[in-house]
């Protein structure tokens, strides 16, 4: 089963609108703005799981393929990438390589059939310093202007096989929807901050 890492939303200007939905939220970035020739990326730090704004020049090895909105989803896997593959395989869930670089190998999983693309990413270093300091962030911010707490659910707006909900954890639903736990007990929806993505706080 794979661990939820990272939304991606495909945006014009990634540093604008994350500073945005930062200041919105009232919550940290996960990594500052990084360029590279395939793309232009930025994080905010949403507790379990940072949203990551980003603009392409090549999308996953693929030239002339933009989106706009929430457009990916990210996972992670604690084995090595072939263990990773071999589940897939087992899954029956075609796959290909996407990007590879020196920090990271992404791979996109029925990304014809499925969309947001699911893709899983293995990182090429230890993450540990990384992720307890997101957590502290996240942590002195107190969940940021809306008291967020643990990220509980994610659906999608898209057909899924099951084994993709099996090995992903996601449903399909009328609109794409990410579900927090709220800390202060007050539900809150937010439906106009990022494209293509409800925020429940619940």
């Amino acid at each position: 089963m794979f661990k939820l890492d990272h939304l991606m939303i495909e945006v014009d200007d990634p540093q604008q609108t994350a500073n945005r939905v930062a200041e919105f939220m009232g919550l940290p970035l996960a990594w500052p703005l990084m360029t590279k020739e395939e793309y232009t990326s930025i994080g905010v730090n949403f507790g379990d799981i940072n949203v990551e704004f980003i603009n392409f020049n090549v999308r996953f090895g693929r030239k002339e393929t933009h989106f706009r909105g929430f457009s990916g989803i990210a996972f992670t896997d604690d084995v090595s990438l072939q263990v990773s593959m071999a589940k897939l395989d087992s899954a029956q869930l075609h796959y290909r390589i996407g990007e590879e670089c020196e920090a990271h190998t992404t791979l996109p999983v029925e990304d014809d059939q499925i969309f947001p693309t699911l893709f899983l990413v293995k990182y090429h270093f230890d993450t540990t310093g990384w992720v307890q300091r997101l957590h502290d962030e996240f942590a002195a911010c107190s969940g940021g202007k809306f008291n967020l707490g643990g990220f509980q659910s994610l659906a999608i707006n898209s057909s899924l096989p099951d084994s993709a909900k099996s090995e992903f954890q996601l449903s399909s639903a009328s609109k794409n929807q990410i579900v927090f736990k709220s800390n202060s007990g007050q539900k809150q929806l937010i439906s106009d901050l990022i494209d293509n993505l409800e925020i429940v706080i619940a």
